[in-house]
């Protein structure tokens, strides 16, 4: 069973300038402002965002303000029960990298 996951793990003014990319428990997660709005995704590891299938990806779309972010973090955490949870240290092997990639 998941806990949630964070809560909002950098202020919003950081996704303002860049996007924000982080994991937990080999579930990675990004926050994007595009224009207007904030995109948050979900995504299995080991791979880094641009690397990932696009279709490995799960994305929504939120107002780029603090009630948008917020709302995003409780979407990725009612969410990241839809990945694989890895231990930390756990590292993966070619096979779990296989059996993503093939998903």
């Amino acid at each position: 069973m998941w806990e949630i996951m964070f809560e909002k793990p950098i202020s919003i003014n950081y996704i303002k300038k860049a996007p924000y990319f982080g994991s937990s428990e080999g579930v990675s997660f990004a926050f994007i402002k595009n224009e207007d709005k904030l995109e948050a995704y979900l995504y299995p590891g080991p791979f880094g965002f641009d690397k990932t299938p696009e279709e490995l990806k799960s994305k929504k779309v939120f107002e780029f303000s603090e009630s948008g972010y917020q709302e995003a973090v409780s979407w990725m955490n009612d969410h990241i029960g839809d990945y694989e949870k890895v231990a930390h240290g756990r590292r993966f092997d070619i096979n779990s990298i296989e059996k993503i990639c093939k998903s």
